[in-house]
């Protein structure tokens, strides 16, 4: 069974055998793969985090052999984080580059090219979008491998108001709620609120703001006047140490609670060890099962890339392996390779069956595919089931910033928001 402690070694071949491929003919065209990400603008690392993995399973499938001997191509579409950017670039890709699937596009334009991929039925598959937008967008050709923020905003209240998520500390008494009024930060706030209700703790106040201000002191001062032992805080990084330096100098003690964005060591960087000492944060986690998998996969994508791999880079693992997975069964089975015959096999390669053989990766994948059995795809924080609306459950770590690092304080299943 293909793990991914040969995967190190595939990416090193990988870049032998991109080379070693002659230039193709007519019926050996790339196989067109776009990119629906911001790569400039203040959202510019979104897609700057995601490529890098994206081309690694790229050369994985190079390396395998190709799909019936074709590579995968990427075509940039710069989404620049706006949504009129968003739906220009997605008919770009669409449309002009004739791509036959999507990696993205990310909650700040999901509204501005979700018409266009429906109309189309070019399947996307996202390693970012958490918008609530997408929970019921479509049942056809919209798939992510990130849970949606209904599921994140919940495991942040049940976190909150139980100490046993939070290393023995007390739960929340009075929690307050600062979220940013953007797409990709508001879609928390109706999650966030109605589950501290649900858990027995309505937030004592919600301030929302303006992103991309230089200081937030009459945002912070109206949140102090509830008096908050804990402040949710939803925001871009540089927002997030922003008002966290604001509150500080305005001598707030109290804890805060951060989304996936800000759980990692670059946010700590970048707002200081010394003033986030203490906050929890909220990511997935890998799967015990999956630990040993993570651990390589992060050593391959240094090894292939020159730096330790960010955050969504999991999620496009999955994403991208899914996609060539679906591409390939489309070329096996179907004899034909177009968006619906991808985004028809997407929950068959990914969704698990009565027979299927579990795979990791996709050179394990192929080998079975084209053996004539079928695959259960399991990601890197362990089953990637497509439900009706292309979601996902995966589990949360609860996580503290303890002597300037982050760790895991709690674990936290799909079970427990109930």
């Amino acid at each position: 069974m293909g793990t991914f402690s040969t995967l190190a070694t595939t990416v090193v071949v990988a870049a032998g055998a991109l080379a070693a491929f002659t230039a193709p003919t007519a019926a050996q065209e790339p196989l067109k793969v776009g990119l629906l990400l911001p790569f400039s603008g203040q959202y510019a690392w979104v897609g700057g985090n995601v490529q890098p993995v994206a081309e690694m399973v790229a050369a994985e499938v190079a390396a395998a052999g190709g799909i019936g001997g074709r590579t995968i191509a990427f075509v940039q579409g710069d989404t620049e984080g706006v949504v009129d950017a968003g739906a220009a670039a997605a008919q770009k890709l669409i449309n002009l580059d004739g791509v036959l699937a999507l990696i993205g596009p990310t909650s700040l334009t999901f509204a501005g090219a979700n018409t266009l991929i429906l109309e189309s039925g070019t399947p996307m598959v996202t390693p970012t979008a958490g918008t609530t937008a997408l929970d019921r967008a479509c049942q056809d050709v919209c798939f992510r491998t990130v849970p949606s923020d209904s599921l994140g905003g919940r495991a942040i209240a049940r976190a909150a108001t139980d100490a046993a998520f939070l290393g023995g500390a007390e739960p929340a008494a009075t929690p307050v709620l600062m979220v940013g009024n953007a797409p990709a930060l508001i879609s928390f706030q109706d999650p966030v609120t109605g589950a501290f209700a649900d858990y027995g703790t309505p937030l004592a106040d919600t301030v929302v703001f303006t992103p991309g201000k230089p200081s937030y002191r009459s945002e912070v001062q109206t949140a102090l006047a509830a008096e908050p032992d804990l402040i949710v805080l939803v925001a871009n990084p540089e927002d997030s140490a922003r008002i966290m330096t604001n509150a500080f100098q305005s001598g707030y003690a109290g804890r805060w609670f951060v989304t996936q964005d800000q759980t990692n060591a670059e946010y700590i960087a970048l707002a200081s060890a010394q003033l986030v000492e203490g906050i929890f944060g909220l990511e997935e986690i890998a799967s015990e099962e999956g630990a040993e998998r993570n651990r390589a996969f992060e050593a391959a994508v240094e090894a292939f890339s020159g730096e330790p791999p960010k955050i969504f880079a999991t999620n496009t693992y999955d994403a991208m392996t899914i996609t060539a997975l679906a591409i390939l069964r489309a070329h096996l089975r179907d004899g034909t390779i177009d968006r619906t015959t991808i985004a028809n096999n997407i929950r068959a390669v990914a969704n698990a069956h009565d027979g299927d053989i579990v795979v990791h990766d996709f050179s394990f994948g192929k080998g079975a595919l084209e053996a004539g059995h079928e695959i259960n795809y399991e990601g890197l924080v362990g089953p990637v089931d497509f439900n009706a609306w292309g979601n996902i459950t995966a589990p949360f770590g609860i996580r503290q910033v303890r002597d300037g690092a982050w760790v895991t304080v709690a674990t936290m299943g799909a079970d427990a928001l109930n």
